[in-house]
């Protein structure tokens, strides 16, 4: 997921920023650049994808609204990348991110690495929750007050995940709040504010990648289970042991399909059944997580160390959501056609 790269600026290294966490020194690119790569976008980009999802799943009840679809879409975007700069805060003011902490190691930190400054951080942070705000207060005129229920649920949970008296990270409830967030409260609220109802097959449809989701953060608090556990925190693969915690994994990863086939069976959408293109990718997750993380990086490995296995469940858990998105875009072509 972390890249090094010294001959990208402005446009080509805001598309790489899209996929990837360059190492770059903060200072000496253009400022869209620096803030894209320290709000970390390249995991933002699944708050899109739940919000397409749940989208398109309003299109298939025909209440689809373009400007209210690219507002949410862009106040998820916007309170996802909020909340990393808030999380990035705490962890730093908990003595967590250091210079030579496994977060820092596999890309720049706005506070712990040198070259951006403290009033600019501040001062991006405030601007992206406040738009996200203003979206939400908008959003709830038009949809009805019951927007706020999943609004201010899913803004306490991104802005506690790492902060205030009980961080959910710490206490071993970060990965079931990321589920809740990226699953039912992101794509059932995306349908609920173009279709003002939230019925029962939506909240199943939001399940498969809600765990997509929860199978990468398991990935990546698998990868820094010892730092993690040398501070007192307790992610859940503390809390269950690093070889249940890979075998969690895998399960969760097998079931993003599970739900989709009962999904497919329940609403006739046999388009879905295109998931399966993914399978192949799956296998390689499951023979990664069957084997325990090295000690030291192979020769062959380019990524930020200590993450290992975050990067396939990562790389996994996208294809699986564009093929999820596909299989939901031609279920409404065929739909529409026939």
């Amino acid at each position: 997921m972390a890249t090094t790269t010294d001959s990208l600026n402005g446009p080509r290294l805001w598309l790489h920023a899209l996929y990837t966490v360059p190492q770059i020194d903060p200072a000496t690119v253009d400022p869209i650049s620096r803030w894209l790569i320290l709000g970390r976008v390249s995991v933002v980009v699944m708050s899109a994808i739940s919000a397409v999802i749940g989208g398109l799943l309003a299109a298939r009840d025909d209440v689809f609204d373009w400007p209210l679809m690219i507002l949410v879409a862009a106040g998820l975007i916007l309170a996802h990348t909020g909340s990393n700069l808030v999380n990035d805060f705490w962890d730093y003011r908990h003595g967590l991110d250091t210079e030579d902490s496994p977060r820092v190691n596999y890309g720049p930190h706005p506070l712990a690495t040198k070259g951006t400054g403290f009033r600019e951080f501040v001062l991006v942070t405030i601007a992206m929750l406040a738009a996200a705000t203003g979206i939400g207060v908008y959003l709830t005129v038009e949809s009805g007050p019951e927007v706020l229920i999943f609004a201010l649920t899913g803004a306490a949970l991104l802005m506690f995940y790492s902060g205030g008296p009980f961080p959910l990270k710490y206490i071993g409830l970060g990965e079931i709040a990321v589920f809740f967030i990226w699953g039912p409260l992101m794509i059932g609220g995306t349908y609920y504010v173009l279709a003002e109802e939230l019925p029962g097959w939506v909240l199943l449809a939001s399940v498969p990648y809600g765990l997509g989701v929860t199978s990468v953060l398991f990935g990546k608090h698998l990868d820094k289970l010892d730092f993690d556990s040398s501070k007192g925190i307790r992610t859940a693969p503390i809390v269950l042991g690093q070889k249940l915690a890979r075998y969690a994994t895998i399960v969760i990863s097998v079931a993003m399909y599970a739900t989709v086939g009962a999904l497919a069976v329940w609403q006739e959408m046999w388009a879905l059944a295109i998931v399966v293109a993914a399978l192949p990718m799956l296998w390689q997750l499951i023979k990664f997580f069957n084997t325990p993380k090295p000690d030291e990086p192979p020769e062959w490995y380019r990524g930020g160390w200590p993450l290992w296995f975050v990067g396939m469940a990562f790389i996994h858990n996208r294809r699986f959501g564009m093929l999820f998105i596909g299989g939901l875009a031609l279920q409404l072509i065929g739909e529409a056609a026939f």
